[in-house]
């Protein structure tokens, strides 16, 4: 009997001696496929620059993260060649600056037909869906991102 309580005993402390398990490793240090955001953007301009300043902080933390915006609603004004922040910050200087970390820009062509905006009018590169909102739900149903609405 003795010799069982004696091997229990050295168990437990086996046990309590073991190592506690790490905490998981940031985003950025895990390998495999990269994080895939979308951003549902959908208000004017403060919402919108508030939106571009957390992909910017999300590329960040995370420079390997594949990020698309889309645009619906009055934030595809913020598409527009010329447009500019309520403080008079071109749009497209941020817009440029994300796409060379390789952020993809969408716009609603249902907006854009209500708002009377064509292609044409946009700044470069940006890409033109049917439907923004029929866009966001296949990126996170069919292609797995993560959805994020400032």
């Amino acid at each position: 009997m003795h010799k069982i309580t004696l091997s229990l005993l050295l168990a437990l402390c086996a046990i309590g001696a073991a190592p506690a398990p790490s905490r998981a490793a940031p985003a950025s240090a895990t390998q495999g496929a990269p994080m895939r955001v979308v951003f549902h953007l959908d208000t004017g301009s403060k919402g919108t620059v508030t939106a571009l300043h957390q992909a910017r902080n999300l590329l960040t933390a995370d420079p390997t993260a594949k990020i698309v915006v889309v645009a619906l609603g009055e934030s595809v004004r913020f598409l527009v060649k010329g447009s500019k922040t309520e403080g008079g910050y071109p749009f497209a200087l941020m817009i440029e600056d994300l796409q060379q970390s390789g952020v993809r820009f969408e716009a609603c062509n249902n907006t854009m037909t209500t708002l009377k905006i064509t292609k044409n009018q946009l700044d470069d590169d940006i890409d033109v869906v049917p439907s923004g909102l029929a866009e966001i739900a296949r990126l996170q149903s069919r292609e797995g991102y993560a959805y994020i609405k400032p």
